[in-house]
Parts: structure tokens; C-alpha cells; sequence
């Protein structure tokens, strides 16, 4: 049973807290880190598992089997200690703060559950350098930002390999965004956090102050700074020491070195540790729009502020400094670039990042990001800032072109100028107040008046509070305060020691003991009273700091402030003191130059220039001490002493001018000798370069010549270029506008990419679904057996497979039965194997077939009992009507009984009504009869079945004297019985509807025709018909009624005009929908109908 007893509390939090974050078969991987803690680790364990918010945890007492350290179940603020395991509960969102952990309850509402970036990015921010964090088995990205955020604070990430993995996604992402310090096994990862904690006390990485460190340890490290600066031309020696030391801890562990002697030792002899050591020290961690409500604020107080200052001909500048890969550089541009058109502005826009490491400038510049780089980024501007391609987002070219990617350290180097805004996020934390007080200082010259610096949540201006004012309050960002001038603020003292070991016993490697409170006081009332007067000015001779009273010496001069030394000292003095100055910057020593006469003053001034050791950057002191003149020292002697005196002093000073001038004499001299050499060689080599431009310029005919031909081979390949992308965007239009889900796979599964269609019909997004092994894609629905062995095969053997079904559910849209076919893409250029799945959702199909297959048997049933009414029809039905037919015609011929005309006019009525009803069921059997006649059709003469049909209609015919015509008309493959009938019914009717009195004239003939002519009659237009007219000149129709003719029990005349029963012209409708053709009819009444027949006929 997990423990229920308070955990120890501790005032300080002095050990390692290690995070520990796992999803998706996080069970498995908890239980084998757990068995693996020793007892004695000295670190405290939070594990933080994605659970359903009314999933009950009970991951307390299952890991409380696996080992003997105690497990807690977490409580609101409860107290975390060493060598101890905290579980968190059920639905609740964890945080650290002060020692504790607090819980929170989750939002139902939220859109994302991200527990563990929560609690990794909450323990990074409090307790920085004891932060570790490590990410298990899961799917998903969760856990990536909050890697980056421990990694930027000082502590170290871990990462199960994901090969190990009962799910790779979490850890798999952690890899690809640089967010891993260590990839291991998870049962090594315990052992490794020990071997870290020792590497950082031995390297005293946990002392969170700057102070020199005992022992040897100082001199160690300062040589490995020493080394970097030789290596890479960059001074760390004033970057905040524990966040360096940190970073050599790291590489001590993962080169396996326990001392830091032995690691510098290892650095001398490898050149190559030491570029991996720089870039660990520069920790590049960047985020795409970090910290959003910030830049809503630059959006609603800083670029109109900007703009307001712009004219149509002036651009906007920025200089983001320390840019890292470019996300912060990206996301200004942007941002400004959406603030820009909603103002419908058309200015041009310049964004100039920087940083000092060659390797993140490369990618900065390259703006190729992954989908766990971009996970702030909105898909609104996913799509109008970015390219995809390959899997992989490239910065859009209108965005791309505005940034300037530099490889800079604004510390030493000349900074950029007239910026509108300065943004230095998170640089400054890992730097010393005198470079924060510089780097201010810098970022205070290159802005333009009045303009913008935005600095890192955890950072201000505090070191040049004086130079910049608050502009949004709360969000870090200032405005620049107008100054006269700026100084280079003074060294703090720390300097880099030579590679020999200094001695151990100088009094500047001990600490000096504080001085009580009295004697300080003192010291300072001696310093201030009984001092001389003196400045400190730095190598471009400015006054840096005045001490004590210096209106004696000093005045300022007229017209705008200026602080430099030679415009502020009185008139008879700047000749002196610059030679004194010169001379201590020559000789780097004290100098010291007295009686020197101030022109209109009453006294003389003795100047001592004292070079100040262990700074930065040169700085002398000058100290200035007042004298009496000449003549007043010899006021008591008499005039001729006094006279002598003056003579003496006057010869003393030509004799000093004389030395100076034969000094600068001679050093003219050297130099015009050396010009002399100079230019001798300078001829020389004018007479060599004149060779070389000759040389040069035949070069430069061949180099045009090669040029014509490289524009030639350029314009070739701008075409193919052009052909080549209008290609590729042809086919991902094609692609995204396909109505089926595609996916594209990598050997191990992982998805590439997917179309439109995917994401619409898996209600999905690409964040959830893209990097992701396809098996772990949402709560794993295609993880189905089988699946992955026929992926597998594919790749394997390179061919495909077509109508795999599988049936699975869906969180979001249910189950869904699916076809999938496989094809390997095969490229020989391509370095990894990939696979194209088309996905068909036959769910639907599947159902219909199914409903239609049950509707078949309803079908079926009903035909058998029509099958049973027909029979009855034919002879239950039948046998009344010949009945009553006979008993009526016997009654009428018997001559015996005497019958009224009434009488025999009803039985006659009878009898006409009695064939007729026997006339309309043998319609009605025809009818349902056609549907259950054989399909067995056979090449027919149709001019045969049409002389066949005459015979049967022969008395009609000889009656009304009728002329039947017959053109030539094919042979057809049809059903001879109902096409008999068809002709039967039609020449029947030809005959019927004949006019009084005119002999009726029929003509068959038959065409073939196009399929285009049947397309109103719901025809195909890609056959061919053969068209058989059949042609009378009866009373003919209205041809608003060629339609309603052809449906069942449609009469357009009386019974008592012409018999029928309205249901032969629907019999001949339905025996050419069997043959799969078309009936017709137009007509005119008084004129004559005709009928078309539409057969289709192979091509």
C-alpha cells in the first residue's frame, strides 16, 4: 500500500527533483525505472501519467510493490523530499512552487490535456539547476516544451529510446526538436541521473553563485574558459558561472569524465569537445510566438507606435539579438507582417538576427522547421506563412526575405543601428551584471530615439535603469530615454587566468576578511576629505567617474555636454596631460608631471596618471593636486633670486621640450624609414600586381565566357524549375482536392504526410496525426492486426496490395469499414523507403449492400407470391369470367325463351365487360410476366418476327384494307417472344387508331444513330443505338401527352370508342427497358404518330 504518512519537510530544496512523464504504456516503463532507483539517490520523484479525468488512479499501490522507497499519491501543497516517489491523481493539473506541489483541478473544456509540459515547465522556473525531467512511453508531443523549458533553465532532460518504447511518439518528438540531453534504456535512466548528480556537485554546478570556487577548482575552470576563447573567439568569463559550469557537468557525464581536470585535460586534446561544449553552453532554445499575450501587446501598443514615426518612404528596422534558429525572428516578422496588411500599409520591413553560433544561424537561415517546432504557431498562419513539403514547413518567401540572418556577438562587436526595436529574450539571464550593463548599454546606442527594447520575462534594465523607461507595464518591454552620452560601464574584475597554474598562495586568491562597520566609516570620511581630487576616464579618453571637488581643474565647456577629458580640463593643461597619458598608455605605468602653469589662475597643478590594473577594458585614474606658483614660493627672496629661480624653471621645461621633440623627432624618423621601406615594397609590389591584373584580366575574359554559359545552363534550369514546380503544385492540387484519405509512411510507419481529405473524414488535424507512428495516431484504432505485416511486406518486396479491408472504430466518427490499397514509392534518389495508402471508407457501400441484400430477399419473396397470384389469375380468375361468358351466350342464342331488347342489351353488356376484364388480365399477366422471363437473348432477324406478327393481326389488317411497308432493318440480339409482342402491340395500335374512312399506311424502317440523340430520353451517350421508326397515319395524339402513354392504365379516349385496356403501349415500355434500350412517340393529331424503338448495339 502506497504511503500515508506526512512527508519531511524541508526550508530548502537543496537536491535533484526529478519529473517524470509518461502516456500510452506508461505502466510498463514506470515499473522498470522504479526497480531501478537506489535507495540512497538523494532525489525526490514526481511521475505524472496522463489519466481519463474519471479514470481512478491506481498507479500508487501497483508501484508500490516494485519498490521499498515510499510512493504518495500527491495532496494539494504537499512537501516534497528526497529519496521519495509522488504519484499525481485522477484529473488534476500539477505544479511547482516553493519546495511543493500544488494540484489544481482540470478543465473540462480544454482543448489539449498537457499535463506533463505543465509540471516539467512549473519545476524548471522554480528550481532551475536541480530541475531533471524525464519522458517515457507515450503518443503525442506532450513533454517536448516542457524538455525545452528545463533544458533552458539549467537542469537536464532524458529521454527513453524509443526503440525500447511501447509507444515512441513522446519520446521519439522530444528527439527530434534537440530537447534530449540523454537517449537511453529506461532501466539505465535511474544510474544516469546519479552519474549526473555527482558530475555537478564535483563541478559545484549546483552553487547558484558567482563567487570564486575553493580549491583548485577556480583555476580548472577558468583555463577550460580560456580554452573556449582561444577555440571560438568568444570571453564566457563574464556569463553568470553557474549556468557554465552546469554545461560542463553535462558534457563530463557524457564523455564519461568524473573530475574536471581530467575533462580539461580531455578538452586540450580534443578540439573537437570543445565546439560540443560551446554549443551546450549557448542552450539554443527558441520558441515560435513564446509568451502570446506579449505579442499582443506589440501588436496594440508597439508597432503603432512605430508606425506613427514612419513616413511611406521610410522603412521599420529590427534587430532581434541572440535569434537562435530563428523562431523569435520569424515571429516578429510575422507578426508585423499581419499588422502591416490589417493596416493596409506598404512599408518595407528589415528584421536583422543575430547570434554567435554559426550552427543555429545555418538552420535560422535555412527556415525549414518540423511540426513539433510549431506547435504555438495557429493553423490560420500555418497556412499563409508556411510551405509544406516532405513532411517539413518552410518559411514562405515573403517572410524569409525580410530577416537577415548574421552570425554577431553584441557584446564585443559593433552593434547594428537606428533600430526601431531591439528584442533580446532570455540572453541576458545567463549573463553577468557588467555584460548585462554593456550588452543595455549597446542595445541604447543602436535604437533610434524613443525606441523599443523588449527584453525576457525574467529580465529588466535594472544595470542601466537610467537609460530605459517601462512602455507596457508587466510585459517587458521599454522605451529608450534620451541621454547625452553612454559610458562603457566598469569591470567587475573578473579576468581569465594563463594556462599556467598561478600561485596558490597570492594574496589575490584569498578572500579578504570584511571590514567592521567603524573602520569603513572612517575609511570613507579619509577618502573623501584628505584625498586629491582625481577622474577616471576610459581608452577614448571620456570621464567615466569624478571624485572629490575637481572645479580647480576641470570646467565644462560651452554648447552641447561633452565628458571628454582634453574638452573639460582649464586652458594651459590638455598639452601636458595628453603627453602624460600617452606616455602611461606606452609604458603602462604611473606618470607623473608637476608645476604645470594654468593660464589666468593663480596657482599651478601637479598631475599624477595612474593605469588601472585587472579590468576589461583600459581605464586610468587621474589624480590632480593644486601648488603654488613659482613666484609666491620665492616671495620672501629678493627679485634677482626670484628672477633665477623663474630662469631655471623656464630652462627645465625647454629642456623638456627639447626631449619631447627629439623623441618625436626620432620616432618620426623610425617611421618615415619605415614608410620608406614601406613604399619600396609597395613598388615592388605594384609591378607584381600589374602582372597579376594582366593575368586577372585574361582570367576575366575566360570567366565571361564561362558566365554566358552558365546564364545559358541557368535560364535551362530556371525553366525545369518552373515546369517542375507548376508540376508539383498541379499535383498537390490534385492531391488535395481528391475526395479519398491519403497518407504517406515511412519505413517505420511514422506518417509523413496526409491530404485534406484525411483530416475531414478522420475529423483530425495534422498536429495529431503527422511524425506519428500511424499505429499510435489517436487512441491506436489502426493498430489492427495484421495491418503492420502487410505494410511491412510492401516495403519488403517493393509491390503493393489493393482492397485490403479492415473494420475498426473511431473515436469521432464511429465504425467504419475501410478498403485500403498500398503502393511503395520508388525512387532510388530517395534515402528512405516510403508507402502511399488511398483509403476508401465502404462503409456505406457495405450497408447499402446489405439493405439491398435484404430487400432482394423481400423482392424474391414477392415475386413467388405473384408467381401464385398469376397462377390464380390465370385459372381461379379466368374460369367465372368463361362462366359467365358462356351462360350469357347461351341465354341470348337459345331461340325456345323469349327475350325482351332490354334483356338482351344487358346480356350483351356482359359480355363485352367479360372480355374485356379476360383481355385485362392477360394484360396484367404479360406485364408482371416480362420481369420473370429469361434473359437469354439471341441474334434475331427482326423483319422475321415483324412477318410473324403481321400473321397474327392479319384480320385486322385485310379489314381496314391497311399497307404495312417494312425498310430494311438488322439483325439484333433481343428476346424474340416479347419482342413479338412488342411489334403486336405497336401494329395493333397503328391499326386501331386508324382514321374513318382512310386505309391505314404502316412503315417500319430502322437507323443507326448516336448515343447524344437518347440523352433527354435517359440514354447513354457513349453507345450506339439502332433506331426502329415505326410510322402511321392514324388520328395520331397531343403531344404533350407522348409520356403519360406509356404508364399503365393511360387511356387519352373512351372505352366505348376503341377497346383496350390503356396497358399495352406500358408493356412495350418495359420490354425495351429489358432489352436496355428506349421507347419514344411523337405525333400530331389528324396527321399521324410515330413511334422509335432504341436499341443499343456494340461498337
Amino acid at each position: 500500500m502506497p504511503s500515508k504518512k506526512t512527508p519531511p519537510h524541508y526550508d530548502t530544496i537543496n537536491f535533484p527533483i526529478v519529473g517524470v512523464g509518461a502516456s500510452a504504456g506508461g505502466l510498463d516503463a514506470f515499473r522498470k525505472f522504479i526497480r531501478n532507483i537506489t535507495l540512497d539517490s538523494g532525489m525526490a520523484y514526481v511521475l505524472v501519467q496522463h489519466l481519463a479525468a474519471s479514470h481512478e488512479s491506481l498507479l500508487p499501490e501497483i508501484l508500490q510493490k516494485e519498490t521499498t522507497l515510499p510512493v504518495y499519491e500527491i495532496t494539494d501543497e504537499i512537501n516534497l523530499a528526497p529519496n521519495r516517489i509522488y504519484i499525481i491523481p485522477e484529473n488534476k493539473v500539477l505544479t511547482a512552487f516553493d519546495g511543493k506541489l500544488k494540484l489544481t483541478p482540470r478543465l473540462n473544456d480544454a482543448k489539449k490535456n498537457l499535463p506533463i509540459d505543465v509540471f516539467f515547465t512549473s519545476l524548471a522556473e522554480v528550481h532551475n539547476g536541480f530541475a531533471r525531467a524525464v519522458v517515457l512511453s507515450g503518443t503525442g508531443f506532450d513533454g517536448t516544451l516542457g524538455l525545452k523549458s528545463i533544458k533552458e533553465w539549467g537542469g537536464i532532460t532524458f529521454v527513453q529510446d524509443p526503440e525500447t518504447a511501447g509507444f515512441p511518439g513522446m519520446p521519439q518528438n522530444a528527439i527530434n526538436i534537440g530537447a534530449a540531453d540523454f537517449v537511453l534504456n529506461v532501466e539505465d535512466i535511474p544510474s544516469k541521473l546519479v552519474t549526473v548528480d555527482r558530475a555537478y556537485e564535483s563541478s559545484y554546478a549546483y552553487n547558484e553563485e558567482d563567487d570564486t570556487l575553493p580549491g583548485p577548482g577556480e583555476d580548472t575552470f577558468k583555463q577550460i574558459l580560456r580554452l573556449l576563447r582561444i577555440k571560438t573567439g568568444n570571453d564566457f568569463s563574464h556569463y553568470k558561472q553557474p549556468t557554465i559550469r552546469r554545461r560542463i557537468a553535462r558534457r563530463m557525464v557524457v564523455t564519461k569524465l568524473e573530475n574536471p581536470n581530467d575533462y580539461l585535460k580531455f578538452l586540450r586534446n580534443d578540439k573537437n569537445e570543445l565546439d560540443l561544449l560551446f554549443n551546450d553552453i549557448l542552450i539554443p532554445v527558441s520558441y515560435f510566438f513564446r509568451d502570446k499575450e506579449i505579442f499582443e501587446s506589440l501588436n496594440k501598443t508597439v508597432f503603432p507606435l512605430i508606425l506613427q514615426k514612419k513616413s511611406a518612404d521610410q522603412g521599420i528596422r529590427i534587430w532581434v539579438a541572440g535569434c537562435s534558429t530563428g523562431e523569435e525572428a520569424y515571429s516578429i516578422a510575422i507578426c508585423l507582417h499581419e499588422f502591416l496588411a490589417e493596416k493596409n500599409e506598404d512599408i518595407k520591413v528589415q528584421v536583422f538576427a543575430s547570434d554567435i553560433s554559426e550552427n543555429v544561424i545555418t538552420k535560422a537561415r535555412a527556415g525549414i522547421y518540423n511540426s513539433e517546432e510549431l506547435q504555438n504557431v495557429s493553423e490560420l498562419r500555418l497556412k499563409n506563412y508556411f510551405t509544406k513539403t516532405d513532411g517539413a514547413y518552410y518559411i514562405k518567401k515573403e517572410i524569409r526575405d525580410t530577416c537577415v540572418f548574421a552570425v554577431h556577438n553584441f557584446v564585443k562587436d559593433p552593434p547594428f543601428a537606428k533600430m526601431d526595436l531591439i528584442t533580446c529574450r532570455n540572453v541576458l539571464i545567463y549573463l553577468d551584471p557588467f555584460l548585462q550593463k554593456k550588452s543595455l548599454t549597446t542595445f541604447h546606442y543602436a535604437l533610434k530615439s524613443h525606441g523599443t527594447l523588449f527584453l525576457g520575462k525574467s529580465e529588466s534594465v535594472g544595470p542601466a535603469a537610467n537609460l530605459f523607461e517601462p512602455l507596457v507595464k508587466n510585459s517587458k518591454i521599454y522605451s529608450r530615454v534620451n541621454s547625452a552620452s553612454t559610458f562603457a560601464p566598469r569591470s567587475s574584475g573578473r579576468h581569465e587566468v594563463s594556462l599556467q597554474h598561478e600561485d596558490k598562495s597570492s594574496p589575490a586568491r584569498k578572500r579578504q576578511d570584511a571590514e567592521p562597520d567603524f573602520q569603513k566609516i572612517a575609511a570613507d570620511i579619509i577618502f573623501s576629505r584628505y584625498t586629491p581630487a582625481g577622474v577616471i576616464i576610459n581608452e577614448h579618453k571620456d570621464i567615466v567617474h569624478f571624485h572629490g571637488d575637481t572645479g580647480d581643474f576641470l570646467a565644462p565647456a560651452p554648447g552641447r555636454a561633452n565628458f571628454n577629458i582634453f574638452k573639460m580640463v582649464r586652458e594651459g593643461l590638455a598639452f601636458e596631460l595628453r603627453n602624460a597619458i600617452v606616455k602611461a598608455k606606452a609604458t603602462n605605468s604611473n606618470v607623473i608631471k608637476d608645476n604645470i602653469i594654468l593660464k589666468s589662475q593663480g596657482y599651478a597643478v601637479n598631475v599624477e596618471i595612474i593605469p588601472l590594473p585587472g579590468v576589461t577594458e583600459p581605464h586610468y585614474l587621474i589624480l590632480f593636486r593644486k601648488c603654488l606658483m613659482p613666484d609666491d614660493e620665492a616671495g620672501n627672496n629678493n627679485k634677482k633670486s626670484a628672477d633665477q629661480h623663474r630662469i631655471k624653471q623656464l630652462e627645465a621645461e625647454i629642456e623638456q621640450m627639447r626631449e619631447d621633440i627629439r623623441r618625436v623627432t626620432e620616432d618620426q624618423e623610425a617611421a618615415n624609414e619605415e614608410l620608406q621601406s614601406a613604399n619600396e615594397e609597395l613598388l615592388s609590389n605594384s609591378e607584381e600586381l600589374q602582372t597579376l591584373n594582366e593575368e586577372l584580366e585574361t582570367s576575366a575574359e575566360e570567366l565571361q565566357s564561362n558566365n554566358e554559359e552558365l546564364i545559358t545552363v541557368n535560364d535551362e534550369l530556371m525553366d525545369r524549375q518552373e515546369q517542375l514546380s507548376i508540376s508539383r503544385m498541379y499535383s498537390e492540387a490534385i492531391i488535395e482536392t481528391i475526395r479519398e484519405p491519403l497518407i504517406v509512411l515511412d519505413k517505420n510507419m511514422r506518417v509523413k504526410s496526409a491530404n485534406a481529405s484525411y483530416y475531414r473524414v478522420f475529423s483530425t488535424s495534422e498536429r495529431d496525426t503527422e511524425g506519428r507512428v500511424l499505429f499510435d495516431v489517436g487512441f491506436a484504432q489502426w493498430n489492427i492486426p495484421g495491418l503492420r505485416e502487410q505494410f511491412e511486406m510492401a516495403l519488403r518486396q517493393r509491390t503493393g496490395f489493393e482492397n485490403y479491408e479492415i473494420k475498426t472504430t473511431f473515436p469521432e466518427i464511429g465504425e467504419r469499414t475501410m478498403l485500403l490499397n498500398v503502393r511503395p514509392i520508388l525512387n532510388e534518389s530517395l534515402t528512405d523507403q516510403l508507402i502511399l495508402v488511398a483509403i476508401e471508407d465502404v462503409s456505406d457501400i457495405r450497408n447499402a449492400n446489405l439493405l439491398l441484400t435484404l430487400n432482394n430477399r423481400s423482392l424474391e419473396e414477392n415475386n413467388k407470391e405473384l408467381t401464385s397470384f398469376s397462377y390464380i389469375a390465370s385459372h381461379d380468375l379466368q374460369e367465372p369470367l368463361r362462366k359467365i361468358y358462356t351462360f350469357s351466350k347461351l341465354i341470348i342464342d337459345n331461340e325456345d325463351e323469349v327475350q325482351s331488347e332490354t334483356t338482351k342489351k344487358y346480356l350483351e353488356r356482359i359480355m363485352v365487360s367479360t372480355l374485356r376484364m379476360r383481355q385485362l388480365i392477360e394484360d396484367l399477366l404479360d406485364y408482371s410476366r416480362i420481369n420473370n422471363l429469361e434473359a437469354n437473348f439471341d441474334e434475331t432477324e427482326i423483319v422475321s418476327i415483324i412477318e410473324e406478327s403481321k400473321t397474327e393481326i392479319i384480320d385486322n389488317q385485310n379489314s381496314k384494307d391497311a399497307s404495312i411497308t417494312i425498310g430494311e432493318l438488322p439483325s439484333l440480339k433481343v428476346l424474340p417472344v416479347l419482342i413479338r409482342q412488342l411489334f403486336i402491340n405497336l401494329i395493333g395500335n397503328a391499326l386501331k387508331y386508324s382514321k374513318p374512312g382512310t386505309s391505314p399506311v404502316i412503315k417500319i424502317s430502322a437507323v443507326n444513330v448516336d448515343g447524344k440523340e437518347t440523352v433527354l430520353l435517359g440514354g447513354d451517350e457513349k453507345l450506339k443505338y439502332c433506331r426502329i421508326t415505326i410510322e402511321d397515319n392514324g388520328i395520331g395524339f397531343p403531344q404533350e401527352q407522348a409520356l403519360r402513354i406509356f404508364e399503365p392504365f393511360q387511356r387519352l379516349h373512351s372505352k366505348d370508342n376503341y377497346e383496350g385496356t390503356g396497358i399495352g403501349l406500358a408493356i412495350c415500355k418495359k420490354i425495351m427497358v429489358k432489352h436496355r434500350g428506349l421507347i419514344a412517340a411523337d405525333s400530331k393529331p389528324g396527321v399521324g404518330s410515330n413511334f422509335y424503338l432504341y436499341f443499343p448495339v456494340e461498337a
